[in-house]
């Protein structure tokens, strides 16, 4: 695995990351870090000229992940699962603003790595063709949605959350009988007087 962060707020967020990630996610998770820690470290030195190092920490590494995935799409190769792409980017981020702080080409705590989440998200987004102006769109349908009462019943309908009023009553299955006695329900049915 890639080499243990010095900063413990940034450390911290990598270990919530990891801890949410199921098995198969893990396993491609690592496989992205790794790669984009070797792809990346020899650009770590070019957010000392940055004009906004913070910023390039966060673009750097969405940036790369995306060329990553980009190349994996090609026919005949395996693609980059968005699932694990993403919390890959935010360590690999986590990554390089440790590198911004221990050189200290910038202070890193808490302002920083809110403003460095924030520019992450917009431009990974951006990269994705999700627009701020469409996201609002979309939550305002949820939120028109949930205060349409018969919009609501159908949702809850299709997850099988309520039944549907003309679906017939099942039909409860009859009490299995007592020991002994031969039945579909019983499982102690006798063959020639033996227990079978």
């Amino acid at each position: 695995m890639p080499s243990q962060l010095s900063n413990p707020l940034l450390a911290q967020i990598e270990t919530e990351i990891e801890q949410n990630l199921t098995p198969q996610t893990r396993a491609d998770y690592d496989k992205i870090v790794v790669a984009g820690m070797h792809l990346g470290m020899p650009h770590l030195a070019d957010l000392a000229k940055a004009p906004d190092p913070i910023a390039g920490a966060a673009k750097g590494a969405v940036g790369l992940v995306m060329i990553m995935r980009r190349e994996t799409m090609a026919p005949g190769k395996v693609p980059m699962p968005m699932k694990a792409a993403v919390p890959a980017a935010m360590t690999l981020m986590l990554h390089a603003l440790d590198f911004v702080g221990r050189s200290k080409i910038a202070p890193v705590g808490q302002p920083e790595l809110d403003r460095a989440t924030h520019i992450f998200t917009d431009f990974m987004f951006a990269r994705m063709g999700i627009t701020k102006a469409g996201l609002a769109n979309a939550a305002q349908k949820v939120h028109g949605l949930t205060r349409d009462p018969q919009a609501m019943a159908a949702i809850n309908l299709k997850a099988g959350l309520t039944r549907h009023p003309m679906a017939p009553t099942p039909t409860p299955l009859p009490p299995a009988g007592p020991p002994g006695r031969a039945g579909l329900m019983n499982s102690t049915a006798t063959v020639s007087g033996q227990p079978s």
